[in-house]
């Protein structure tokens, strides 16, 4: 029987995995594999950070989650590709090694997140782009008596050759992998912080490696910067990270930012299992380069979703949902399946709610590509919105068969 492997279980794998299974049905056997048994809404870390949510709320367990659609599950570190021999090798639990054959291979691990990238991470850092990051910020958060507080993102090191075989308006240069999380968190921390009384006590500094939430239209950045400006937080442009210091932030250029907290979004670099992997598989910082089938345009029988795939930008999960999806058309189109297959539309897709506060801006831009779509809308529903998304992600685990509709709210 044809086998479909999928590696990783976010948004991408997930939608990957399940949409292959439900098209394939009994003409494949499909297996996913991930590197830990649970899998999480990440969307929703911001808001552990806050102490709205608890980690446990947003889990899902992918050992039974996978095996009750027919999916077959394996743990496991993917170590590299090998794309020649049609072989995936990885690191079990147990610290033994694992190899996978396959027929077709749908490639969702994502990015890597780069913080050692960062001077002083280990010791000054907070994020909230794990699990455990956010737990971390959370307890941070519940002492922290007033100061500086800074928040941005690192710099994306995005690759440039060889090019996805793609509209070259599709994939546009970016300084920062996504700032739709750093938006999302200091709206969070402006309500955090009104209702513990503590605003006056608080300086928020916001911070880019290029020009701040430079995917949106230049509109829709001027109102983020009115936004901004009437809560009081700071904006700075141009500031590629370098060093965390117990009381200050630097950058390439040695410019300072005075920081008693420090959160970030890490540096997104190639995923080193990817960088391992087959050279003609990837491009020059790690990512896999395709069509607008997410199709490697190397290995016809390789997919690539997500972060993963460097058609993908920024690394969004509106966009890792839809080229998972379309990935799992294509091929089920290639095996006899009678399917139309998508097609891929990149548009900035996201919501940054504020739930102490009772709002949520909602974006949805298309601009960066060429397009004429700009609405950034701060709204009471929104967050009802974000709200009804989360659960439907968990009440489905995370298999969203009515996304592609939900983006248009």
């Amino acid at each position: 029987m044809t086998k479909v492997l999928v590696l990783g279980g976010r948004f991408g794998g997930l939608t990957a995995a399940y949409n292959a299974k439900r098209l394939l049905g009994s003409k494949a056997e499909v297996k996913l594999v991930n590197q830990d048994r649970f899998t999480y809404f990440r969307p929703a870390l911001p808001h552990v950070a806050i102490g709205v949510r608890d980690v446990e709320e947003l889990r899902i367990d992918l050992a039974s989650a996978m095996p009750e659609k027919g999916i077959a599950f394996s743990q496991g570190k993917v170590e590299k590709i090998d794309a020649e021999s049609r072989t995936v090798y990885y690191k079990k639990p147990d610290g033994g090694l694992g190899e996978e054959e396959y027929d077709y291979l749908m490639v969702g691990i994502g990015a890597h997140l780069g913080t050692e990238l960062i001077k002083g991470w280990d010791q000054f850092g907070y994020s909230v782009c794990e699990p455990e990051f956010a737990v971390k910020l959370r307890d941070r958060l519940k002492d922290f008596k007033g100061g500086n507080i800074t928040i941005g993102s690192g710099p994306f090191y995005q690759g440039k050759s060889p090019k996805p075989k793609v509209p070259e308006n599709f994939v546009p240069q970016a300084d920062s992998a996504c700032e739709g999380p750093v938006f999302e968190m200091s709206l969070m921390l402006h309500g955090y912080f009104t209702r513990k009384g503590m605003w006056d006590k608080v300086k928020i500094t916001v911070y880019s490696p290029g020009e701040y939430l430079s995917d949106l239209s230049p509109g829709s950045r001027k109102a983020v910067a009115e936004i901004y400006k009437g809560l009081g937080i700071e904006l700075v442009h141009n500031f590629r990270l370098k060093e965390l210091r117990e009381k200050e932030i630097v950058d390439e250029k040695g410019q300072k930012l005075e920081s008693d907290l420090s959160i970030l979004l890490p540096p997104y670099t190639g995923n080193p299992a990817l960088k391992a992997s087959t050279k003609e598989l990837i491009d020059d910082e790690g990512f896999i380069p395709t069509d607008l089938n997410m199709q490697s345009i190397k290995y016809d029988n390789i997919y690539a979703v997500g972060d993963s795939n460097s058609l993908t930008v920024p690394k969004l999960g509106y966009l890792a949902v839809q080229t998972g999806r379309i990935a799992a058309q294509h091929l089920a189109k290639r095996l006899g399946v009678d399917t139309k297959v998508e097609s891929y539309y990149p548009t900035i897709v996201c919501v940054a709610d504020n739930p102490l506060e009772g709002y949520a801006v909602s974006v949805k831009d298309d601009t960066w590509y060429g397009g004429q779509v700009s609405v950034a809308q701060p709204a009471a529903v929104n967050h009802l919105k974000k709200e009804l998304f989360t659960k439907y992600f968990m009440w489905t685990k995370g298999d969203m068969v009515l996304e592609k509709f939900l983006g248009s709210w």
